[in-house]
């Protein structure tokens, strides 16, 4: 690798210089807190604008879902030690960035709309849209956490999840799960990240008709796509025949009878 190279992947996959605190996960916790900082100074923001009026039914769904992602992540971290980003990725400024920039910055573009007071021209949501809005994301974080838990339970020797037997691939050494969320897709997980990125697209644009909010999700597909394409290509060279009995199982990648 060039110098460059290493300075924005990294060279390092979990330095611990002080006191043992591992900087990776560091990194992500101040995204984290520095996400929930600008979501509730909006918010605080958003009620200025209001007045009286009180609080948008589009801005307090907005609230609950943006809030429960950023909280949830904090409280089940130990989970993410076994996903992509902290298990494929070095520490190098790719991740400082984007813990310190972007993802306490962009990670809320749905609710910039929500706080422009100009933005309500077209109005509110009503309050069943609401409900239906944080039901949807409700779905994508069952599919997103029901499928990082069960990874992580079998990770931890688990045999059953949630009552459900934990299957494997023959030949992948018990890592192949071919069962519950992972026989849905490969990446069932992303799927759940791009129905809560539309969840979270949807308060914005109903109330406002503004499409900014949809550069979450369309975040997520641009990230996505590659990472699955990259990753199929790993576990291909890492588990050989394994792997083809397993794409032979669980055909589709992301989205089931899609794609």
């Amino acid at each position: 690798m060039s110098a460059l190279e290493h300075f924005y992947s990294g060279m390092e996959w979990n330095p611990r210089p002080l006191h043992g605190v591992d900087l990776k996960m560091w990194c992500y916790l101040v995204g984290a807190v520095g996400l929930c900082l600008n979501v509730l100074s909006a918010m605080a923001l958003h009620l200025q604008v209001q007045g009286d009026t009180g609080p948008s039914r589009a801005a307090v769904a907005y609230l609950i879902m943006i809030m429960w992602f950023a909280t949830e992540c904090m409280w089940f971290e130990r989970v993410h030690l076994y996903t992509y980003d902290l298990f494929r990725e070095r520490l190098g400024f790719k991740i400082v960035w984007g813990c310190f920039c972007f993802y306490p910055f962009f990670y809320c573009v749905g609710v910039w709309p929500l706080v422009d007071p100009a933005g309500y021209t077209n109005g509110d949501i009503s309050q069943q849209a609401a409900r239906l809005i944080v039901a949807l994301y409700a779905g994508g974080w069952v599919l997103t956490r029901g499928a990082n838990l069960q990874k992580y339970a079998l990770k931890r020797g688990r045999k059953t999840f949630l009552g459900m037997q934990l299957i494997t691939v023959p030949g992948s050494n018990g890592r192949l799960l071919c069962s519950g969320w992972w026989g849905i897709s490969r990446h069932v997980n992303y799927l759940g990240e791009i129905v809560q990125g539309i969840a979270l697209a949807l308060p914005g644009w109903l109330a406002t008709g503004s499409l900014v909010p949809w550069l979450y999700p369309a975040y997520y597909l641009v990230l996505f796509i590659p990472r699955q394409l990259d990753d199929d290509v790993v576990c291909a060279a890492k588990y050989g025949e394994a792997w083809a009995r397993y794409t032979a199982l669980v055909k589709y990648r992301i989205m089931p009878y899609v794609w």
